[in-house]
């Protein structure tokens, strides 16, 4: 019921704050609203309030606004002319489409500050001293010279006092940085360049603050379930080597599918369990469903902090927006990685189990995608609308209702083959 409810709520914040912004735009503009309307089909609840009928339909996955003059086949009396949407300019009709997805922008960059200004659990570690606990071979720190034991003391002469500031002070790939770090009790000076993810298009540093090879979570159906692992076992060694961070236990296991004799402690007791890890098409590597014991704390932010860092977070979701989609265009990920519904509604269910600010970042999240996706040039979408506004303002005229009923037909049979497709892949992740 929680995940029904949740499901429900996300949708309807979603649809409303963008069903809204093309309702006020067009009150603004002048043009007539006759029905506003949550859901598809037939209506459950309505209201008529003036010349606008609220509605909340049965179907919940969209919603429209209804204006008069609307379509431009449509028959408007004389005294409606001034409030027709169709005969309204250029400029005008592009602002009223243009203001659903933007309202999604707007929402998402409001909530993101909120959210730290409530408060986010955020992993301890981010709050210890710099000391770094693992280096990755023939990554940016090895290349610097990094060592497993040092301590950062300053990047490009500023004190680092713990893991955040660091990741911060680093954070920007390609970009030589003059750390000097504390080894054994002497100073060393040395160049830094962190490299670029090909996945997020941000910064690979190589190191990694202390972590213990402690799990804490095991993904059903993985290998590691099968093998009886548990969250709380920690992880001895791996074929005879002694593992003694987490970083170096995850080299091992996406390295290669071949059998692994894993040295477990549970308890008091220890144990050896034979493992052989699966590959993951989607991620490229081999896992066997084990997550690591994270420790995390509560961390609330001033005003200032808050907004700069959900404008940090705004922009790094849209860029792994768009890194997706490339990936998805070069084959690097798998389109069956896209969710729906029903991916959406079990990820909100478990969203408001965790907390106020995990549901409200799934909005914001969610909210972004759907603003920005909405203003792709394709037949249906917002953004289509806007590219066939914007050849009718170069061409004087607007473009012809044969060629636009095609190029929405077009539109609605590739928006219902998504639909299917990634309805598809939800059953599968469920029940496959």
């Amino acid at each position: 019921m929680i995940t029904f409810i949740s499901f429900i709520v996300v949708l309807g914040i979603l649809i409303f704050i963008h069903e809204f912004g093309h309702f006020l735009v067009a009150k603004l503009s002048g043009v007539g609203v006759e029905k506003f309307s949550l859901g598809f089909g037939p209506k459950l609840l309505s209201l008529k309030k003036g010349e606008t009928e609220y509605r909340i339909s049965i179907l919940p996955l969209g919603g429209y606004v209804k204006m008069v003059g609307e379509s431009p086949d449509e028959v408007v009396s004389e005294s409606d002319f001034k409030r027709s949407f169709t005969h309204k300019s250029v400029y005008n009709r592009a602002l009223i489409v243009a203001a659903g997805p933007i309202m999604n922008l707007i929402l998402a960059i409001v909530l993101l500050p909120v959210i730290y200004l409530i408060g986010v659990k955020v992993p301890a570690y981010l709050y210890r001293p710099p000391e770094v606990g693992f280096v990755s071979p023939h990554e940016a720190a090895d290349n610097a010279g990094i060592k497993g034991g040092d301590v950062i003391e300053s990047v490009n002469g500023k004190k680092i006092k713990d893991w955040e500031e660091l990741l911060s002070a680093l954070s920007s790939p390609g970009k030589p940085s003059a750390i000097e770090l504390l080894r054994d009790g002497k100073d060393i000076k040395t160049t830094f360049i962190a490299s670029v993810s090909p996945d997020t298009g941000g910064s690979i540093i190589g190191m990694y603050p202390p972590m213990k090879p402690v799990i804490g979570e095991v993904s059903k159906g993985y290998p590691a379930e099968e093998a009886g692992l548990k969250p709380g076992d920690v992880i001895l060694a791996v074929n005879g080597r002694v593992i003694t961070h987490w970083a170096e236990l995850e080299t091992i296991i996406h390295k290669d599918g071949t059998k692994k004799t894993f040295l477990i402690k549970r308890g008091d007791k220890q144990l050896t369990v034979n493992i052989t890890p699966r590959y993951n098409a989607n991620m490229k590597v081999y896992l066997v469903g084990i997550t690591r014991l994270d420790k995390q704390i509560f961390r609330r932010y001033g005003f200032l902090g808050a907004v700069e860092r959900g404008l940090t977070l705004a922009a790094e979701m849209t860029g792994r927006l768009f890194m997706v989609i490339k990936g998805l265009i070069l084959g690097r990920y798998s389109l069956k990685t896209l969710g729906g519904p029903l991916m959406i509604a079990e990820v909100a269910g478990k969203a408001a189990e965790t907390g106020l600010t995990d549901f409200l970042t799934l909005v914001a999240f969610l909210s972004l995608q759907l603003g920005i996706i909405n203003l792709f040039p394709i037949p249906v979408l917002d953004g289509g609308h806007l590219l066939f506004f914007g050849i009718e303002s170069i061409s004087g005229k607007p473009l012809s209702e044969k060629f636009l009923g095609i190029a929405q037909q077009i539109g609605i049979a590739l928006l219902i083959a998504l639909m299917v497709f990634v309805t598809y892949n939800d059953i599968f992740r469920i029940f496959g």
